[in-house]
């Protein structure tokens, strides 16, 4: 039994992942480059390595990323002005035009018929959500602290 429900969190973590996907294939946008669009819209800048961890990626992937959303000229980076050592990413006119062509009900939770949470009630959610965030918190806790 143990390990199960980890499983099954990857199982449907990839199941959902997949079909977003493929609803945004069509767009020219994948999973991740809609994810930190939206993130660049709600927080102004970033930087690679803020980005790097919203994305859980490692520093050449990350690079790699931002380099080809750099091309679609759906993002800028640029130095700080106030620390020159340090770069900065905004979400450009072209990003915002990206983000607002994208249907939500292709991409966005709670919008999708296929969302793996829309056969859950709320109370369920909730719960679920709990024990989750619950899961997150002791895999991310120190070994003293669990």
């Amino acid at each position: 039994m143990k390990g199960q429900a980890l499983e099954l969190i990857s199982e449907i973590h990839l199941d959902w992942k997949r079909h977003v996907a493929r609803a945004l294939a069509p767009h020219g946008i994948t999973p991740k480059q809609i994810f930190l669009l939206r993130k660049l819209k709600q927080s102004a800048t970033l930087t690679p390595s803020e980005v790097a961890v919203l994305i859980h990626g490692d520093r050449p992937s990350t690079t790699s990323m931002l380099d080809t959303l750099e091309r679609s000229s759906w993002i800028c980076r640029q130095r700080d002005p106030s620390n020159g050592k340090r770069v900065i990413i905004t979400l450009t006119d072209a990003g915002m035009e990206k983000l607002a062509s994208v249907p939500e009900r292709l991409w966005r939770s709670g919008k999708v018929p296929s969302d793996p949470e829309s056969c859950l009630e709320r109370d369920e959610r909730e719960e679920l959500t709990r024990l989750l965030q619950k899961m997150h918190r002791c895999m991310n806790a120190n070994p003293q602290e669990r």
